[in-house]
């Protein structure tokens, strides 16, 4: 039984004129659908009520005994609403996390992108670094890329994964901060991932249309990275 049709079915069960075929129907639906349950709750309250009014009775109890079943239905009408709107919430919540989930940006040993070659020990450094968080062993990679060695190189290979981390551990305010720098800079080395993943620092921040806006503009660029942003924006969707 559908849910509109075990509305227009309140009435005829609460006066017992249902016929016995859909009154087995209507009650299997009602012990399952609990929408559906606390609307015949709301309406058998209503119904049940004895609203007689004197003409001798005071005009306060007179406005009680009128106004109490619209009280009534009042309070439960907020309650299914509010236990709606908690039901969506965590959904959204839970969707937003779903999302928000990304991979590791790859890495390949001994690639000197934006760092010269004589800076060996740094790189040797920002490998290890890379082994921990290709396993997603975030903070083991953070405390190596924050060394005095590194913090002193400052190289946007290094800023970059350093965001990657705060992003994985959950500090997207400080991925944020990271990302944007890299972005102002325009740096060709890791401009396009920093918009990109960007993208990510927003959603775990919960806004969800700036996230899309993101990745939206992304995609429209001549970027390596404009597929995997098109693919955000197609999952941000799917959630809206």
């Amino acid at each position: 039984m559908r849910c509109n049709e075990f509305q227009n079915l309140i009435d005829a069960y609460l006066q017992e004129t249902i016929d016995e075929p859909r009154r087995e129907k209507f009650e299997e639906h009602f012990f399952q659908c609990r929408k559906c349950f606390l609307g015949l709750k709301l309406n058998e309250a209503l119904q049940n009520k004895d609203v007689r009014i004197t003409l001798e009775e005071k005009p306060r109890v007179f406005v009680l005994k009128l106004f109490k079943p619209l009280l009534v239905m009042s309070s439960l009408f907020l309650l299914i609403l509010f236990s709606v709107l908690l039901v969506q919430q965590k959904r959204q919540t839970r969707l937003l996390l779903e999302i928000s989930a990304f991979e590791i940006p790859p890495y390949h040993q001994g690639e000197l992108r934006s760092i010269p070659e004589s800076g060996t020990a740094i790189e040797a450094k920002f490998s290890r670094a890379m082994k921990y968080l290709q396993k997603r062993k975030f903070r083991p990679a953070l405390n190596l890329l924050e060394g005095p060695l590194m913090e002193e190189a400052a190289y946007p290979k290094i800023e970059f994964f350093r965001a990657i981390c705060y992003l994985g551990e959950d500090e997207a305010d400080k991925a944020g901060e990271i990302f944007d720098a890299i972005i102002r800079a325009m740096d060709p080395a890791y401009f396009d991932e920093a918009l990109y993943y960007k993208g990510f620092v927003l959603l775990r921040q919960g806004q969800k249309q700036a996230a899309r806006t993101q990745f939206e503009k992304l995609a429209g660029m001549l970027s390596p990275m404009s597929m995997k942003a098109g693919a955000m924006v197609q999952k941000i969707e799917a959630i809206e």
